[in-house]
C-alpha cells in the first residue's frame, strides 16, 4: 500500500464568498480545483455544502450524487488523477441527505457517507440522517468522514475507528477546533479538516501540520490561496503502551530507521509507522504481537462485561 500521501483541504464556499448562482460556484469551485491540484494531491477535501449558493434556500439547492456538481468535481479529479470528497445536501427521491461523496481518480463516486447526526434544525428541513461512519477502501488506505455537528457525538468516532478508518475527512460550517485534535487522538487517526473560516489537517498525535481559512491574515488579504496540503504516512497505527511497550528495544533492533514510533507517555499511548516499502505496520503489528489501541479497548470492554455477568450470575 501507498505510504506516504499528500491531502489537501479548500476553506472555501460559494455562500461565505457572496455567489448567487451554481454555474458562479463551479466556475469559482474548479478555480480552486485548478490551484490546489499544482501541489499534486491524492485527495482534496471540500467544504460542507461546497455548491450551496446564495441565490435560493438550501433545501432547493439539493442535487442527486452523481449529480451536477459531483459531475463538475469529477472532471477535475479524473484529469488530475486525485480523490476529491465533495459534501453537499442530496435529493435523494423524496429524501435530503446532508452527504460527502468519494469522488475517485477516474472520476467515479465509490462512496457515500451521510451525515450521521444532523442538528435539529437540519431534520426539522427534511434531512434524514445516515447511519454509520464508514471507512472506505481508497487505493492508499481507509478513509472515512464526518460533517460538521458529527464532531460533537462521540459514537461517530467510535465507528469509523471500528471501521479502521486510518483519515477522516471534515468538512463543516463550524471550525471545531481543539475536537479535531481530540478526535485524532482518542480515535488514532488523521484529520482533515475543510471550513471556509478555518480549515486543519491534524495528524495522529493532534499536532497540526497545516491550517488555512479566511481568518488567517494573508488569506483574507489575497496573498495565499485558501488551501493547505501536507504530506502524512497512511501506514500507522495507534497503540496503548500497556503490554506493547516492552517490546519497543526488539522491534527497533530489527527495523531501525525503519520504523518511528512516537511515544506520548502522560496519555499512555504511542503511534508506530512503517518507512518500508516491503514491510507494512499490520507485519510488524503480527511479528511482534502488539495489540492496536481500539482491539485493546474493545477487549478491555469484553473483560469487563464478562465480569459484571459473573457478578450478576448470568455467566
Amino acid at each position: 500500500m501507498a505510504k506516504n500521501v499528500r491531502v489537501s483541504t479548500i476553506a472555501w464556499s460559494a455562500g461565505s464568498a457572496g455567489l448567487q448562482s451554481l454555474d458562479e460556484t463551479h466556475e469559482k469551485l474548479g478555480e480552486l480545483l485548478e490551484e490546489a491540484a499544482r501541489a499534486r494531491p491524492d485527495l482534496i477535501a471540500l467544504t460542507e455544502f461546497c455548491n450551496v449558493h446564495g441565490g435560493c434556500e438550501w433545501p432547493q439547492q439539493a442535487q442527486p450524487i452523481p449529480g451536477p456538481t459531483t459531475d463538475f468535481v469529477a472532471q477535475f479529479a479524473r484529469k488530475h488523477r486525485m480523490y476529491v470528497v465533495c459534501s453537499l445536501p442530496e435529493r435523494e427521491g423524496d429524501h435530503m441527505r446532508n452527504t460527502s461523496a468519494f469522488i475517485d481518480r477516474d472520476g467515479q463516486v465509490v462512496g457515500k457517507y451521510s451525515k450521521y447526526q444532523p442538528t435539529i434544525g437540519e431534520m426539522e428541513k427534511g434531512i434524514v440522517p445516515g447511519e454509520e461512519g464508514y471507512a472506505f477502501d481508497l487505493d492508499f488506505g481507509k478513509v472515512g468522514a464526518a460533517i460538521c455537528f458529527d464532531l460533537k457525538f462521540v459514537e461517530v468516532g467510535q465507528s469509523l475507528a471500528k471501521n479502521r478508518c486510518r483519515l477522516c475527512v471534515f468538512s463543516s460550517m463550524f471550525i471545531g477546533g481543539i475536537r479535531l485534535q481530540h478526535w485524532a487522538r482518542d480515535f488514532g487517526m488523521y484529520v482533515v479538516s475543510s471550513v471556509p473560516a478555518r480549515s486543519y489537517i491534524v495528524d495522529m498525535s493532534g499536532r497540526v501540520l497545516a491550517e488555512t481559512g479566511r481568518e488567517h491574515n494573508q488569506v483574507s488579504a489575497g496573498l495565499l490561496p485558501p488551501i493547505a496540503s501536507a504530506v502524512i504516512n497512511m501506514d500507522r497505527c495507534q497503540f496503548h503502551l500497556d503490554s506493547n511497550q516492552d517490546k519497543f528495544p526488539e522491534i527497533l533492533r530489527k527495523y531501525g530507521p525503519g520504523v518511528e514510533i512516537e511515544n506520548y507517555y502522560p496519555e499512555a499511548h504511542f503511534t508506530l509507522a512503517s518507512n518500508m516499502e516491503d514491510v507494512t505496520v499490520e507485519d510488524i503489528t503480527r511479528e511482534f504481537e502488539l495489540e492496536p489501541w481500539m482491539d485493546y479497548l474493545d477487549r478491555a470492554r469484553g473483560v469487563r462485561e464478562e465480569m459484571l455477568a459473573r457478578f450478576h450470575g448470568r455467566g
